[in-house]
């Protein structure tokens, strides 16, 4: 029998391909016979609920042997309740089932043996990743173990017939696709004969296409690859498709158009070389430092690069006006250098703002208008030769034309290509920079353009680059984009590692920036932990996504770093040229998108959107008006939610909720925390607190936020206020969450604070309990005395509460983690009376929640 590699079937496949779903008995036999069984059958797998139920869909059975395509008892038959969740479990995780029916557990013999299965071999179908059924061989003579080959030949058969079911039940709609489908599709015979072509194919080969036939046919059921070459690149896979007994009996043929893969292959391979030789230049640079023969470098790595080029030079706009030659290859470099173009005349070839390519014709007018001085020196120096195309490109200095990258070819005058264009470009573009380095004079004038710390370009010199685009790309400004990077986790490496280490990580992340961006492409370090990138030459905006995402990537790479690995993170906000911007206004729009990317949880990217501007001026109405009304005393108020005895019912605690007239907790707590009010807004809730306790008489529960606990003031201002208020610390509990105990230097911080304040009497709960990073370890050494178990938890449980969820064994884990270690446990979010008596049942003291009433101010005296 015929196999592909992987022991997969093939010809049993064909009564499919051919038939359809009527084809299935017969391909049954084929893979029954294949693998020396009596009978082979397909069931159907069918989920209701939390049940699985089994139903026999096709059957061959060989002579002899009983069918039990009939038998009732394989209809239907919920797998569990019979004694197959094994083979359920198996099938759920991929796995097959096999071996002699003697060895398989005592609850799943009966119904095999009472079809006279000795043996049997079952492995899952899944359809479109979901589990659809299971295919199986039976061998009614003897007990036997399957080899790992059987199985992989059965496992192949089904996931071909997988997708042949999925074919034939949509044969409609595969019809329609290998109709449209741009590939080339065809079926020949043994003798090349085209079958069948689909539009495609017919389209792009009016005549049927020339292909090494003899290579599949040679090796049927393996498919072999080629490649053909003409105005277009096709790669071709060609597979002879073989029947039962080993004939061949048709060759499919798929051909892929790649012209566009190999092109853009050539032009990486192209811009390859470049970056390589570019490298060169900028380690000579390096090692032998700035001087005029900078540009005999960058003309030979341009040379290099492309081969159109066959000799080149560089002129360079001296103090004189005049553009003298520079560099030369191919040509007497010290002849040329008599030479002075001006910039005023046509015939100078300097007289244009882009790269151009000049024929011979354009030369032959050059040359007859040369004075005679002129036409002698360049006759000597050889540079009127029989030059047939001159790629000609300037170079800009500060939005000026200071220089021009000359490549010359002496056989095509069309021997120039777009990318030789945009590579020379690219040259010319290095070339500018290193004329702004050579105009530099002394260290002081390279400071004003340039960080100290990275030696990346500053925010002046980002600003002007940014000014010199906008110009240049006119009316086309979504070609260009800027991005506006912000470093997660550097202040985290200050604390632990010092500044120093902090400076280290910031050389770092700017070569790694650098490395993951475009040639052309701009990065410059704004400030602090703060990065520009200019973008231009965009097709679309999708390409500045594209680079932001690579930046994302590098940034993320594991960073050692003084013993340690730090990992951190940037945020990145997009900005799109648009007509009429300026530069300070494209930047505050790559700004916003910047606080938009980290307030939706950094480590991302957002495009600036005009709502923006929107949403920040509404935030900063708001901070001035809530920097207003604690200033004034007005416009905050407290809501408490009682916390209750479950046992009695009565209230024991109260928890005091910050309200505020102009917007919801959800929205101002976050905006006070953006921007450092939380300390404040504490101390106006524990004053409050105080003020308002005797009119209740009940200890009060109060939320504190990381900011305070991280304050080391902390502690001294709750004692201030508690003896200003003449308050029984006992009748205060702070509530913190398990993120402001987080395992580094800020959270030991905050474990220091916390202990400072239970020695003086205030007691401590940590709220939200399970939603953070606490560890049976950290929670038995954490200062609190009680947990509070999250809403979440307590939704989970359902109303009414099934003792058997997993929700409930977890709730039921965590009260008793609470008992062992002994800390009060409080559940949140009770709000029907099944739950509260769930809780009481299972033991919870304490619960708060909607059932006794939404968070309220204290009625009026």
């Amino acid at each position: 029998m015929e196999r592909t590699p992987g022991g997969r079937i093939v010809w049993p496949l064909l009564p499919l391909l051919r038939k359809g779903l009527s084809g299935l008995g017969e391909s049954l036999q084929l893979v029954a016979e294949a693998l020396s069984a009596q009978r082979a059958y397909l069931f159907r797998l069918e989920r209701r609920g939390e049940a699985w139920f089994a139903s026999q869909l096709a059957e061959w059975a060989a002579s002899g042997v009983s069918p039990q395509l009939q038998n009732p008892a394989l209809q239907n038959l919920p797998l569990r309740e019979a004694g197959y969740g094994r083979w359920l479990e198996r099938f759920l995780e991929d796995q097959a089932v096999a071996g002699p029916v003697a060895s398989f557990p005592e609850e799943e013999r009966p119904l095999l043996e009472a079809q006279d299965i000795q043996s049997l071999l079952v492995v899952p179908i899944r359809v479109e990743g979901e589990l659809w059924g299971f295919l199986g061989v039976d061998d009614c003579q003897r007990p036997r173990a399957f080899s790992p080959e059987e199985e992989a030949s059965l496992r192949g058969l089904a996931e071909a017939l997988a997708r042949t079911l999925e074919l034939w039940e949509q044969s409609r709609w595969l019809k329609q696709l290998v109709e449209a489908s741009p590939f080339y599709l065809a079926r020949l015979d043994r003798e090349g004969r085209l079958l069948y072509a689909n539009p495609a194919l017919r389209a792009a080969f009016p005549d049927p296409p020339s292909l090494p036939l003899a290579e599949a046919l040679a090796v049927p059921g393996r498919p072999r690859t080629h490649t053909s070459r003409g105005m277009r690149a096709v790669e071709w896979t060609l597979l002879a498709v073989p029947g039962p007994g080993g004939e061949v009996l048709e060759i499919l043929a798929l051909g892929v158009d790649v012209t566009e893969r190999e092109e853009a292959q050539a032009k990486e391979a192209r811009w390859s070389t470049f970056r390589k030789n570019l490298l060169k230049v900028y380690e000579t640079l390096m090692a032998e430092g700035l001087s005029d023969s900078i540009f005999g470098l960058i003309l030979d790595a341009a040379l290099d690069t492309l081969p159109s080029a066959q000799a080149g030079s560089v002129t360079v706009l001296m103090e004189d006006g005049c553009y003298h030659f520079v560099a030369a290859r191919g040509y007497d470099l010290r002849t040329l250098r008599q030479v002075c173009l001006r910039p005023e005349e046509p015939l100078s070839l300097t007289g244009h703002r882009e790269a151009q390519i000049f024929t011979w014709k354009d030369l032959e007018r050059f040359n007859a208008r040369l004075d005679e001085k002129r036409r002698k020196v360049m006759e000597e120096a050889g540079r009127v030769r029989e030059i047939q195309a001159i790629l000609s490109v300037p170079v800009y200095l500060a939005g000026e034309r200071k220089a021009f990258l000359y490549l010359d070819n002496f056989e095509r005058e069309d021997a120039f290509t777009p990318l030789d264009l945009e590579l020379a470009q690219a040259f010319a573009s290095q070339l500018g920079l290193l004329l702004r380095r050579l105009e530099l004079e002394g260290r002081l004038q390279h400071l004003v353009y340039h960080d100290p710390l990275t030696g990346l370009p500053n925010r002046l010199f980002f600003l002007e680059k940014l000014a010199q685009a906008l110009k240049e790309v006119g009316e086309e400004t979504h070609s260009l984009a800027v991005l506006y990077l912000d470093l997660d986790g550097l202040k985290l490496v200050n604390d632990l590692e010092g500044h120093a280490a902090g400076d280290e990580v910031l050389r770092t992340m700017a070569a790694r920036l650098r490395a993951a961006l475009r040639p052309r492409d701009l990065l410059a370090r704004q400030g602090g932990d703060e990065f520009l990138v200019l973008l231009t030459g965009l097709k679309a905006p999708e390409e500045a996504a594209r680079v932001a995402e690579r930046l994302l990537e590098v940034v993320r790479l594991p960073l050692p770093l003084g013993g340690r690995v730090h990992h951190l993170s940037t945020s990145i906000g997009i900005a799109l040229g648009e007509p009429g911007l300026s530069p300070g206004e494209l930047l505050q729009r790559a700004d916003l998108a910047l606080y938009r990317a980290k307030g939706e949880g950094k480590d991302r990217l957002a495009f600036f959107e005009a709502h923006l501007q929107e949403a920040l001026r509404r935030e900063m109405r708001l901070l001035e008006a809530l920097r207003e009304d604690l200033e004034r005393g007005e416009g905050l108020w407290l809501a408490y939610q009682p916390i209750v005895d479950l046992r009695t019912g009565k209230k024991v605690a109260l928890e005091a909720l910050l309200r505020w007239r102009l917007a919801p907790p959800a929205e101002f707590v976050p905006l006070a925390e953006r921007h450092r009010l939380m300390p404040e807004l504490g101390r106006w809730v524990l004053r409050q607190v105080c003020r308002e306790r005797e009119r209740h008489g009940l200890p009060v529960h109060v939320n504190v936020s990381p900011q305070e606990l991280l304050d080391p003031g902390y502690p001294a201002r709750v004692a201030e206020v508690l003896e200003e208020a003449a308050c029984p610390p006992e009748e205060l509990v702070l509530e913190v969450t398990e993120t402001s105990l987080i395992p580094d230097e800020r959270g030991r911080d905050a474990n220091k604070a916390l202990a400072l304040l239970r020695k003086l009497g205030v007691r401590v709960f940590l709220d939200d309990f399970g939603s953070g990073y606490s560890s049976l370890e950290r929670l038995s050494a954490l200062p609190v005395d009680g947990v509070k178990l999250g809403q979440a938890f307590t939704r989970a449980l359902g109303s009414p509460p099934d003792p058997e969820s997993p929700a409930a064994r977890l709730v039921a884990a965590v009260l008793a983690l609470a008992r062992a270690l002994g800390l009060t446990a409080i559940a949140e979010g009770i709000e029907d009376e099944a739950t509260r008596d769930y809780l009481r049942r299972l033991g919870f003291p304490l619960g708060q929640g909607y059932l006794w009433g939404r968070p309220e101010p204290l009625a009026p005296l």
